[in-house]
This record gives structure tokens, sequence and C-alpha cells, in this order.
């Protein structure tokens, strides 16, 4: 792998945590239920819905831009693992509701913002 692409993807990452650290710290919890999670899986889900249109509709996209936010940002932004944590503690919890409301939230959410990336990419 050369310099320009792992500079790329180290950049972007860094940069994806930070927002991830700042978005997440606004809005933790409301009610038990994780909307920091929710809210940088939604964004991460929409840039990469874009930037997959982008490529889909031939809009070139260098190697370099598409890893800096595919892989790096995007990549360190969203966070499976801590949305899966959270679902378990709320299982655990007890919380069956919120933990199905927060599965749904997700799954929903980050699909369909994800279309609407590729959707905007085509304009």
């Amino acid at each position: 792998m050369n310099f320009r692409i792992m500079t790329a993807i180290m950049l972007g990452g860094a940069l994806g945590a930070l927002a991830r650290f700042y978005i997440s710290g606004i809005l933790p919890v409301y009610r038990d239920f994780p909307v920091g999670t929710l809210l940088v899986n939604s964004i991460a889900s929409l840039i990469l819905g874009y930037l997959y249109g982008l490529l889909f509709w031939g809009i070139g996209v260098s190697t370099e831009w598409r890893l800096f936010f595919g892989t790096g940002f995007c990549g360190a932004l969203s966070t499976f693992s801590t949305f899966s944590y959270e679902t378990f503690s709320l299982l655990r919890e007890r919380e069956y509701l919120v933990a199905i409301l927060n599965v749904s939230a997700n799954v929903i959410i980050t699909l369909g913002l994800v279309f609407l990336g590729f959707v905007l990419a085509r304009r």
C-alpha cells in the first residue's frame, strides 16, 4: 500500500474518531435510548451512500478520497460494536422495548440514509 493511501485512511480515521467522540458526547442517551450512536451511524450511512452513488453514477472520486471518507472517516465514525454493546446492555437490564426500538431504528434509518445519499449523488 502506498504512502498517499495510508495517509488518507489515517487522516480520515482520526477525524472520524474525533467526530464520533464529540457527536456521541452531545447526545449520549435519551430515556435509556442511545441517541448518540444512532446519530453517528446515521451520518456515516448518509456519507457512504453518497459516496457509493457517486461511484455508481460514474462521477469520478479518486482512490485517496474514497478511502479517506469510506474506510477512514466513516469507518471510525460509525460504530457497530457500540451499537451491539448498548443493545446488549438494554436487554440485560430488561429494557426489551427500548432494545427492539434501538435495533429497528439503527437498521431502518441507516439503510434509508444510505439510499438517500445514493439518490443525492445522482443530482
